[in-house]
């Protein structure tokens, strides 16, 4: 069974600095780096690199940074559905402090060319069926992402969201939806709760809303594990202890990784400890998409968890 992402692909530029620096105020940078990004890119290599066949939707514009996306998609041996827009290739500015935190600011770009990308979605789509999982994030219009899920829907694959960056979802949207996969304060928002001062109590019962109306709600809740909802019932996944690098590209990883499982025929109880796993290995390393791990590592990680247990 395989696995399709649509999203987002970018040109990031990273920056490392001592701290996030505030409004008006001047950081000298400790380095620079840049290299491929994108929600949707970054989930497709995670997804790929994790043993998912996996193909890669998206749109970038007629230019070097496009070509080199593409590039990027071949090495990691990930199907490329790329529609080519007049608009120039997305591009990511991420700041990266030395405690693994980060700001990003993204010009979207091709990235916000929904015609483009519902078009390549469309022949994407066009063979896929039953076991195979559709995969989007909201860095893409929200139109093509519906109507990709749509025909996923018809054709009997399963629809994951990963609902970043946040908006509001309507409950029909909602229900084109098999998979919800927030982090705390997109769960918070989604469900329509205050995202101030973020509490696990809070979070639980916005989780518990979600999945009135989704069904099965995944939230990642950084160094203190993720919380699955489903069935009508709630479990947590502890995390793996690491010392976070770049916490960039920790959510994208997790997503994919997730799907790659789901697709291979593992029950979200074994998915999910497996994701938890791929982000602990992405945190410890600097990147956006490069940062993702390969299958060989993830399962090392996994069996030293079950030996120290």
């Amino acid at each position: 069974m395989g696995v399709i992402v649509l999203g987002s692909a970018n040109h990031d530029t990273s920056v490392s600095m001592p701290r996030i620096p505030g409004p008006g105020e001047t950081i000298l940078a400790t380095g620079a780096a840049s290299g491929p990004g994108g929600k949707g890119l970054n989930q497709a290599v995670a997804a790929a690199r994790s043993g998912a066949s996996t193909t890669f939707v998206g749109a970038v514009g007629d230019d070097e940074a496009g070509e080199r996306l593409r590039g990027v998609l071949i090495e990691e041996g990930v199907r490329a559905g790329l529609g080519v827009s007049e608009r120039p290739t997305g591009t990511a500015f991420v700041m990266v402090a030395d405690d693994g935190e980060n700001a990003i600011v993204v010009v979207a770009g091709a990235n916000g060319d929904g015609a483009a990308i519902t078009a390549e979605a469309a022949s994407a789509l066009a063979s896929a069926g039953s076991g195979d999982l559709v995969l989007a994030q909201l860095e893409v219009p929200l139109d093509a992402v519906l109507s990709a899920f749509r025909s996923a829907k018809e054709r009997g694959a399963t629809t994951v969201l990963n609902a970043a960056p946040s908006r509001p979802l309507s409950d029909d949207q909602l229900a084109l939806v098999d998979v919800l996969i927030v982090n705390q304060h997109e769960c918070l928002d989604l469900a329509g709760a205050p995202v101030e001062g973020v509490a696990g109590a809070a979070v639980a019962d916005a989780a518990r809303l979600l999945a009135a109306r989704v069904g099965t709600v995944v939230v990642t809740l950084g160094s203190e594990g993720a919380l699955v909802l489903s069935a009508g019932e709630a479990t947590r996944i502890p995390a793996f202890p690491v010392t976070a690098v770049d916490t960039t590209a920790a959510g994208d990883t997790f997503c994919g990784a997730l799907v790659s499982r789901l697709a291979a025929g593992d029950p979200l109880a074994a998915a999910v400890p497996f994701a938890s796993a791929a982000a602990a290995l992405c945190v410890q390393r600097s990147g956006a998409a490069a940062s993702a791990p390969r299958l060989d590592e993830i399962m090392e990680l996994l069996e030293s968890r079950a030996w120290s247990a």
